[in-house]
C-alpha cells in the first residue's frame, strides 16, 4: 500500500526499538541463562526470514489477489513509498512467530526466533531501500550486486530473483535469473 514518508521510514526506527526491547526483556528475565539457546534461535530466525522473504515475494506478492496489486504498484513505481505499516508487520510477527513459538517451546526460544526474523525483515527493508533509492556510484559493491540481481527481477521477462537480501533460495528452487536473462535451474 502507498505509505506516507513518515510511515515508510518508521520501520528503520520501530524495528530496532522492538528488537532491543525484546532482547532486553529476555535477558532481564533469564539473566544470561539460556543465552546460547537464544542466540541459536536468533540465527534460526534470520535463516527463516530469508526463506519467508523468498516465499512471500514469490507466492503472496506475485500470485495472491490480496497482495499482488500492491506489489504491482511497486513494480510500476519502484521509487514510491509502498510497503506495510510498521504496526501491521510487527503485530504479524508477534502473532505468527512469537506466540506459537512460545506456546510450543519457551519464551527464550520464541524471543530469539522473533528477534532473528525481525532483524532479517529490517535488513530486507534497508537493502530494498538502498537498491531503489541510492545511486549506484554511492553504494558498496555488495549493494550494487544485489541491485543488479533485483533489477533482473523487475525488468526480465522471466519470473525469478525473488530473494532481495540473498539469492540462496532462488538457486535452491530454480528461479535465479542469470545476467543473460536465463532462469538458472538447480541441479
Amino acid at each position: 500500500m502507498q505509505l506516507s514518508k513518515f510511515s515508510y521510514y518508521s520501520d528503520f526506527v520501530v524495528y530496532p526499538v522492538v528488537v532491543i526491547g525484546l532482547a532486553a526483556v529476555n535477558f532481564s528475565h533469564y539473566a544470561g541463562h539460556g543465552a546460547r539457546d537464544w542466540a541459536g534461535a536468533c540465527l534460526a530466525g534470520l535463516v527463516l526470514w530469508t526463506l519467508l522473504e523468498y516465499v512471500l515475494h514469490r507466492i503472496a506478492l506475485h500470485h495472491m489477489p490480496v497482495f499482488s496489486p500492491m506489489h504491482s504498484l511497486h513494480h510500476g513505481a519502484p521509487l514510491d513509498f509502498i510497503g506495510t505499516p510498521s504496526w501491521v508487520s510487527v503485530t504479524v510477527w508477534l502473532g505468527v512467530i512469537f506466540l506459537p513459538a512460545w506456546w510450543w517451546g519457551s519464551f527464550n526460544i520464541a524471543n530469539g526466533l522473533t528477534v532473528g526474523v525481525m532483524l532479517g525483515y529490517w535488513w530486507y527493508g534497508y537493502v530494498h531501500h538502498v537498491i531503489h533509492h541510492h545511486a549506484r556510484n554511492t553504494s558498496s559493491a555488495y549493494f550494487n550486486e544485489l541491485r543488479a540481481w533485483h533489477m533482473r527481477h523487475h525488468h526480465s521477462p522471466k519470473r525469478g530473483n525473488f530473494g532481495v537480501t540473498t539469492p540462496l533460495w532462488d538457486y535452491v528452487f530454480g528461479t535465479a535469473i542469470s545476467a543473460r536473462g536465463k532462469v538458472t535451474v538447480s541441479p
